[in-house]
């Protein structure tokens, strides 16, 4: 995706700017990553991808706490084994954390999709 957005002439030339700029909120990745990710989930997954992008890491216990649900453990297995942007940070399977990039992208969405009093919990 880095490479497709770097073939537009950037302002001024600076292709180091533009790779340090580069995030999931930049628009080639924003919008690979709503149309061809985001989307294709059910509603009950991206209300878990939403959720749970406020957390820089994560187990079941953790997004069950953050989802009010109990399908953490399930939810988090399933996400992992089909690539979805979910990365084990242990060799016991336990701790996660979303590809940065798709973290920039939920945690952009979230306010757009969840309420501000909602997010804080109250």
């Amino acid at each position: 995706m880095a490479a497709i957005a770097m073939q537009t002439p950037q302002p001024g030339g600076d292709r180091a700017a533009f790779i340090q700029a580069f995030t999931g909120s930049h628009l080639y990745v924003a919008e690979y990553l709503v149309e061809e990710i985001l989307q294709q989930q059910t509603q009950d997954v991206q209300t878990f991808l939403l959720h749970t992008s406020i957390l820089e890491r994560m187990n079941a216990r953790l997004c069950d706490a953050v989802t009010g649900r109990q399908d953490g453990r399930a939810t988090l297995t399933a996400l992992y084994r089909a690539n979805l942007f979910v990365i084990p940070l242990d060799n016991a399977g336990q701790w996660f954390r979303y590809h940065h990039l798709f973290a920039d992208l939920l945690q952009a969405r979230l306010p757009q999709t969840v309420s501000a009093d909602a997010i804080a919990g109250k």
